[in-house]
């Protein structure tokens, strides 16, 4: 029978224990090996520590009758064994020495290619590898210690002559699989005099050399230490490795410090929990200041131990992250003992700044989370590292990888630190503050982004960020009482406190003791790093338990029931907090127990959110005649996990006031005296209100995007720049945010650059015929009308980036128009205010000022004496399209050629109804309207106004995704609303054309005026062969239901595909058919550009280069139930054009062609419905393109107020207003 080996933790020093344990199992039977010491403990209050008497840790082999190493651990405390938790024989702590092997760095080989393996020449150099995915830096032998990466290199050559002298002080502990004695790398200082090994039975405790056994020196996954020591201490190179001529530098990061090596892995790394703790405890007895280890596992109560002695005497601790397989059933997270907070995780950042992660499938990568490890882990550099090969004296390849390669380096970088500053950390009171004090300079002194990650997602996937290692020399050691010492690590989720005291029991009237309570909690969190479906149930099970909700705890209790294996006790425990019976009980006499069918009642929707506004503006209360609508009350969706700000799915507000220094409390719209009352009752005093309306408004106009468009929203998303190969990569951007107070000045714009919405607030110019006083204080975080606006900019932003650049004189004006097409539109979800206008105006919508002009009290405000924009005034009636330049002024135009549109439709609408009210005069009598006459010609408008509003956002998807005119928009209308509606009983279409036609907003070259010659064509072939091939596979599932960031993530997978495959696929039909990439608006041939203009790389023969701007869905619902679903592709290309038409050094803009591709992608069926094309080629729209980068299109102010600052294009034209 197989021994198991069990830890078991006594009292005192165990000798009463081996006495006892010889008596019951027979001296011959049992193995009892001292692994810990715990010395006693005083009660220390200010810390929360009780009193502990000495205790020790011993590693106990006994014969295993039982499978499961938690059913042996409880069968030695069951009845018969003589042994029982916290009795007579001062046991406190039993758990079974679970034996865990590290993930290889490569994958192992398979049986059949062992004959290959073997034969190879295993000591041939191998270079970087880019296989799934992974970055590399071709060419550049040790690159990772360069200055641009973690600046080892550079931080060894600050100590000069010194380096000798300042890091032979330094102590550091190797734990791995053993060393190569032989190697060129072995350290100059390794301690071989302290070198230990804890293999049982795999060489002399005194040798900890890696052993390799005969015939296996063909495994690529030995020699982990050799390796790892290496990049942690490794000696110069003699000049003569190959593949690395003539270098005879340092290759470890802290070369000519003490290197204590320590076996605990043997040659496969294999260990178990017992090694690892004799391994760390041995390391602080012989007084190491830094432990590298590049491996990990599972939690365990003695491991606990041995990290809160190690940190307590001031070792710093440097472990491994973990590692996984791409899209393998297997845990994701930090492993163990990197997991705890008071053990710094080593995780991986790639050569192009990409975490180490998200890789093909079956590819390694590095683990890291659950966000509350995060502010104790570090990124170094993998993979593609130097890596060491065993028993080839003077190799070194270039393909380490793993989080085993990173660890060492950070290791270093740590010793370097303390090596600088070793005086100074000498004199801290407290031997912890050594450990405190590295990890503040090594925190403090990272990179917070890199080329590709932003600085969430950098905390998300490396934590405190990337390692600088010259950097943190420079960060002088901290005040002893700024530091903090972290609470001692904890084996279990503290969570699973609730097995304690919750009335399960493993006997009848055995109430479940504490340290019984302790083996199973330590069980259940040990199986969230053995089992994946248990390490899903909970995003954070290191939360503590009020932060975790029941439904979590209990999906990860279920996922342990079901698929963790649980020892027998701990079964009988889940299964009674879960009430399920146990299997194969319950019947007797051969008769069937049945369960009644377990029915609940349906959970209704949750309703929607009701928050009070102003209808327009505050302006409305300050007359008489318009009070009575001064509020309304909008309805948006709930959002469960709505936090004050407001902070939800959607937006962030965040109100903080630069002007006058100040932060507003964020409002919580979940106190329920808000909920009874709809939210804050309007008032132009009170930030929560404002912070209430901004966060109302927003969400309405969010709901008319999604509701038209039939998908989410989603803001546009932040791209890395390019890297070698063009590839830029978008970063979703979860939320908006939101700045009620950000600007003293009468502005408020989108920030493409922020991602944020800015809004002013100033001083009343207004003169005393207005309804705003003047000198009084106008918010434009209180017009609904701005907030409309600034919504709209930033949605239309999230469909069509390329509209921001300023091709022609309609690009700029369009967005402009847009936002007030939204904003104008949603005055009529209104329907109090509807009512109130058409009674005002006798039921006539051309005289209903309030809700034909923008912004009144901004209007009345900045001195113009009524609206912003009134789009019934004679000022904007008059306005010529030829001639007329100014952003707004000609974005005018085009909306209120809607807006005449949308009074002709309504008059049709209502038509019936007046006739019926005046008894077919069609004449309305003087005198007010009959209410019931008012409430159906209201709701008409309401309908229509959404209908109108609907039709113009769907539009967006027809559009062409650069240079847009008001023409196009017109046929994008048609398109779109032919597309959905083809029967047009009330001629909505016809009222479009004859407003654009009025106005001169037509295409060119269009020569009649009809849906037919309006709407958008499809290509001469409209289902080449390539089609179903880009589309085969595409996961198009996402719709209204999916969460947005599940979304951006499968928009930007989608994206990629469909570019790699549609750039194979071109260059084969290229081949066959020279018109191939003419059909979709693109020139062959075309290079892949930098960003200053310059060829970054030619393309190949038959090959050019494009972008695929997005791919995604739509389903929209027609008026007769049907549902269409299509997929829109957007295909764009780039070239620089000089200026001057000669040299594109003397000044450029980029000249972008290309086509947007609506899409039938049902199985078997797939054609392109629409093809909308911007032709590269075209030297009529590039000439255009550069008279209009000569010419500006704001006014001269621009220079001055705003240079160069291109960035904020939307601050410039909004504070450019003319009027």
């Amino acid at each position: 029978m197989a021994k198991s080996r069990l830890l078991v933790k006594v009292r005192g020093n165990g000798k009463a224990f081996a006495k006892t344990a010889a008596a019951a199992f027979g001296a011959s039977a049992v193995e009892i090996e001292p692994i810990l010491e715990m010395p006693a403990r005083k009660a220390d209050a200010a810390l929360g520590l009780a009193a502990a008497p000495k205790a020790t840790w011993l590693r106990v082999g006994l014969d295993a009758a039982e499978d499961n190493p938690w059913d042996h651990a409880h069968g030695m405390l069951g009845p018969g064994a003589g042994f029982a938790l916290g009795g007579g024989d001062g046991i406190e702590a039993v758990e079974p020495d679970i034996e865990q092997t590290w993930p290889p760095y490569v994958e192992p080989i398979g049986p059949t290619d062992h004959a290959l393996a073997a034969a190879a020449d295993i000591c041939a150099f191998v270079d970087q590898d880019t296989n799934g995915g992974k970055a590399a830096r071709p060419g550049e032998m040790g690159w990772n210690f360069d200055d641009a990466f973690s600046e080892l290199a550079k931080a060894r050559a600050r100590f000069g002559s010194d380096l000798d002298a300042k890091l032979g002080r330094i102590v550091i502990a190797h734990l791995d699989t053993g060393y190569d004695p032989a190697h060129v790398t072995r350290p100059a200082r390794l301690r071989t005099d302290l070198q230990r090994n804890f293999v049982r039975g795999d060489g002399a405790p005194d040798d900890a050399t890696d052993q390799t056994p005969p015939g296996m020196t063909f495994i690529r996954n030995r020699g982990h230490g050799t390796a790892t020591l290496a990049l942690l201490a490794g000696n110069r190179l003699k000049g003569d490795s190959p593949h690395w001529p003539g270098f005879t530098d340092f290759l470890g990061g802290a070369p000519l410090a003490q290197v204590i090596p320590v076996r605990i892995a043997d040659w496969v790394v294999r260990f178990s929990v017992g090694t690892m703790v004799q391994g760390f405890d041995y390391a602080r007895r012989k007084g190491a200041h830094v432990l590298s280890m590049s491996m990990g596992g599972v939690s365990s109560r003695a491991l606990v131990d041995a990290i809160n002695l190690a940190y307590e005497a001031g070792m710093v601790l440097v472990t491994a992250a973990g590692n996984n397989f791409a899209a393998r059933p297997m845990p994701r997270t930090i492993v163990f003992p990197a997991r705890y907070r008071r053990v710094l995780a080593a995780c991986g950042v790639m050569a192009d700044g990409r975490a180490y992660a998200d890789l093909d499938p079956g590819t390694m990568q590095g683990s890291h989370g659950p966000p509350s490890k995060m502010p104790t882990a570090l990124g170094a550099y993998t993979p593609n590292v130097p890596w060491a090969q065993i028993d080839c004296g003077k190799v070194v390849d270039m393909d380490g990888a793993g989080t085993s390669a990173a660890t060492p380096q950070i290791a270093a970088a740590a010793a370097l630190w303390l090596a600088e500053h070793f005086d100074a950390v000498s004199q801290y009171p407290k031997p912890w503050m050594r450990v405190e004090a590295v990890r503040r300079a090594l925190f403090e002194t990272a990179a917070k982004t890199t080329a590709r990650m932003g600085a969430a997602k950098t905390f998300e996937t490396i934590g405190q960020g990337v390692l600088k290692a010259d950097a943190a020399l420079s960060f002088a050691p901290p005040a002893h009482n700024s530091l903090t010492m972290l609470p001692e690590a904890k084996a279990s989720w503290s969570w699973l406190d609730m097995l304690t005291g919750s009335g399960v029991s493993l006997a009848p009237g055995a109430p479940l003791s504490e340290p019984r309570a302790a083996m199973l909690r330590l069980e259940l969190t040990q199986m969230a790093q053995q089992v994946p479906e248990v390490e899903a149930a909970i995003a954070d099970p290191s939360l503590p338990s009020e932060e975790i909700s029941g439904v979590a705890r209990r999906r990860y209790l279920e996922a342990a029931l079901d698929h963790g294996n649980p020892s027998r006790p701990l079964r009988q425990v889940l299964e009674s907090l879960l009430e399920r019976s146990a299997g194969g009980g319950g019947t007797t006499g051969g008769s069937e127990q049945r369960r009644p069918i377990v029915r609940k009642q349906k959970q209704p929707p949750p309703p929607r959110r009701r928050l009070r506004i102003y209808a327009l503006d505050p302006s409305i209360a300050k007359s008489l005649d318009s009070v009575s609508v001064n509020e309304t009350t909008l309805a948006i969706p709930w959002d469960r996990g709505l936090e004050p700000g407001p902070v939800g799915e959607y937006l962030e507000v965040i109100d903080v006031d630069p002007a006058s220094d100040r932060i507003y409390d964020p409002v919580d719209l979940n106190d329920p005296e808000l909920i009874a009352q709809d939210g804050w009752p309007p008032s132009e005093g009170n930030p929560a209100f404002h912070q209430q309306m901004v966060y109302a408004v927003g969400m309405t106009t969010i709901g008319h995007f999604e509701k038209a468009l039939g998908r989410k929203a989603l803001w546009a998303p932040r791209y890395a720049p390019a890297d070698r190969n063009g590839k830029r990569k978008g970063h979703d951007v979860p939320r908006l945010r939101i700045y009620p107070h950000a600007l003293r000045a009468g502005n408020a714009y989108y920030s493409p650059d922020k991602k944020a919405l800015l809004f002013g607030y100033f001083s009343a110019a207004s003169t005393a015929a207005d309804a705003t006083a003047p000198g009084s204080m106008v918010f434009t975080c209180l017009s609904s009308d701005i907030i409309a606006h600034e919504m709209s900019h930033a949605l239309l932003d999230g469909l069509h980036r390329r509209f921001q650049e300023v091709s022609n004189p309609d690009v700029p004006a369009f967005h402009e128009a847009f936002a007030d097409i939204v904003a104008l539109f949603q005055h009529f979800t209104m329907k109090d205010l509807v009512s109130y206008e058409i009674g005002r105006a006798h039921g006539t919508l051309s005289a209903a000022r309030l809700l034909g002009g923008l912004a009144r009290q901004f209007g009345e405000g900045a001195g113009i004496g009524g609206p912003l924009r009134d789009y019934l005034g004679a000022e904007i009636a008059g306005l010529d399209y030829a001639t007329t330049m100014e952003v707004h002024a000609r974005g005018s135009i085009l909306v209120a050629a809607v807006y005449d549109a949308f009074i002709r439709i309504v008059e049709r609408r209502s038509a019936d109804l007046i006739r019926i009210a005046t008894g077919g005069t069609g004449i309305l009598p003087d005198g007010a309207l009959h209410p019931d006459l008012v409430e159906r010609l209201s709701s008409e408008a309401c309908r229509a106004a959404e209908q109108v509003l609907h039709i113009c956002i769907r539009a967006l998807d027809y559009c062409p995704a650069v240079d847009i005119t008001f023409g196009e928009y017109l046929r994008a209308i048609i398109t779109a609303d032919r597309d959905l509606v083809p029967d047009d009983p009330l001629n909505y279409r016809v009222a479009f054309m004859e407003a654009f036609r009025r106005r001169g907003l037509l295409p060119r070259g269009v020569r009649t005026v009809s849906e037919e010659s309006l709407a958008w064509g499809t290509q001469e072939n409209p289902t080449p062969d390539w089609l179903p091939k880009i589309l085969e596979g595409l996961d198009l599932g996402w719709d209204i239901n999916l969460d947005r960031a599940t979304i951006a993530k499968l928009n930007e997978k989608n994206r990629w595909t469909v570019w790699r495959r549609l750039k194979s696929e071109l260059k084969k039909a290229f081949a066959k058919d020279s018109d191939a990439y003419r059909q979709l608006g693109l020139l062959a041939q075309v290079p892949l550009y930098h960003s200053d203009g310059t060829v970054a790389r030619e393309a190949g023969e038959g090959e050019t280069t494009f972008e695929v701007f997005g791919v995604r869905p739509a389903r929209r619902i027609g008026p007769d139930g049907s549902m269409r679903t299509e997929v829109i592709v957007t295909i764009l290309q780039r070239q620089p054009v000089a200026y001057d038409g000669k040299d594109t050094a003397k000044g450029f803009f980029w000249f972008r062609g290309g086509a947007t591709l609506i899409v039938d992608a049902t199985p078997g069926k797939e054609a392109v419905r629409y093809s909308i094309v911007k032709n590269s080629d075209s030297t009529t729209r590039r000439d255009r393109q550069r008279q209009t980068a000569a010419d500006s299109f704001l006014s001269p102010l621009r220079a001055l107020y705003f240079g160069d600052a291109t960035g904020e294009p939307f601050a410039m034209m909004h504070a450019d207003r003319e009027g």
